[in-house]
């Protein structure tokens, strides 16, 4: 299950972003179920961010979504964000094998 996320800061606030995804994703990768949890920052618009994290299934996701970190930054996310976060939810139908 890949879960992709855009997020729009306030010109202002763009650093304040990049770090706290920085943080939540140390955090999440050592989620049982994270197989990767990647956050990019767009080179043409800096203060629009993409976070792609992928998990072994729904009920990883479902825990993540759930944990004390995520809901911490979203809270913070209220005020750092000019607008809510863009979700998108896609089933993974292939994906390499590891090495």
């Amino acid at each position: 299950m890949l879960l992709i996320a855009n997020l729009h800061s306030h010109p202002h606030t763009a650093d304040e972003v990049a770090a706290t995804l920085c943080a939540l994703a140390v955090t999440s990768r050592a989620e049982p179920g994270c197989l990767s949890y990647t956050v990019h920052r767009r080179r043409d618009q800096p203060d629009v961010f993409v976070v792609c994290e992928l998990y072994r299934d729904q009920a990883a996701c479902d825990a993540h979504l759930a944990s004390p970190p995520l809901r911490q930054a979203l809270a913070r996310f209220e005020t750092l964000l000019s607008a809510p976060p863009a979700i998108q939810m896609c089933d993974t139908i292939s994906m390499p094998s590891p090495l």
